[in-house]
């Protein structure tokens, strides 16, 4: 998530799921071989998940910029953007 200012001025907040690998003794493991159980941290299919998020803008900002993007990640590196969202927050 990213938000811009009036003054252009950008701040960004990033949330992460994903599934844990732990071997028999519970710590995290990548390789295969070692992965005896998993922890699922993952966005589910079909199921709504609501986040909140906070920027602390300056008192003197007017406008801000909201932009939400979600991307797919399916070898780690490379993500795909499967939906984005923006919207103009107004400040008195």
């Amino acid at each position: 998530m990213t938000a811009k200012d009036n003054k252009g001025r950008q701040y960004r907040k990033t949330k992460s799921y994903y599934q844990i690998g732990l071997d028999l003794d519970g710590y995290m493991r990548y390789g295969a071989w070692q992965i005896k159980e998993f922890i699922d941290l993952s966005l589910q299919p079909k199921t709504v998940h609501k986040e909140q998020v906070v920027f602390e803008f300056d008192k003197d900002v007017q406008e801000a910029e909201v932009t939400v993007n979600v991307y797919y990640y399916i070898s780690g590196k490379k993500g795909d953007i499967i939906y984005t969202k923006s919207k103009t927050l107004t400040y008195e």
